[in-house]
């Protein structure tokens, strides 16, 4: 009888059944690594508002004027601001926040932002 050298290697089983098994891995850490993803995403949100905000009203007492833009609130104008850097005029899904002057709540203005899943973040609630 001939020897046979041995051939290291996987088999196609054994490939197949870890890639079965990483998928099994995935398909049950997704869902929860993605749900964490949209509340951090949603209190972001909520704390760039709160920054935005504050930045507006620091605005108007050296101004004794709301910004006309959230603009505004990036430069530098008669040694006063910026109140704000400019990446932070976005909000966490990269879109820019809304700002209406004079606002329709019961306030100098409104601002807000909306959530691809339709979620909305403002100002008067």
């Amino acid at each position: 009888m001939k020897n046979r050298k041995s051939k290291g290697g996987f088999t196609l089983i054994e490939i197949m059944l870890v890639i079965v098994i990483i998928g099994i891995i995935v398909g049950i850490a997704v869902p929860k690594i993605t749900g964490k993803v949209g509340k951090a995403n949603d209190v972001a949100a909520k704390a760039s508002l709160k920054s935005i905000e504050a930045a507006i009203q620091s605005f108007e007492m050296d101004n004794l004027r709301l910004p006309d833009s959230l603009n505004d609130l990036t430069v530098q104008k008669d040694g006063n601001g910026p109140y704000i850097k400019p990446s932070e005029l976005n909000d966490p899904w990269k879109q820019p926040f809304i700002f209406a002057k004079p606002g329709s709540h019961g306030i100098g203005f409104d601002l807000s932002c909306k959530s691809p899943e339709g979620k909305e973040f403002n100002n008067w609630e």
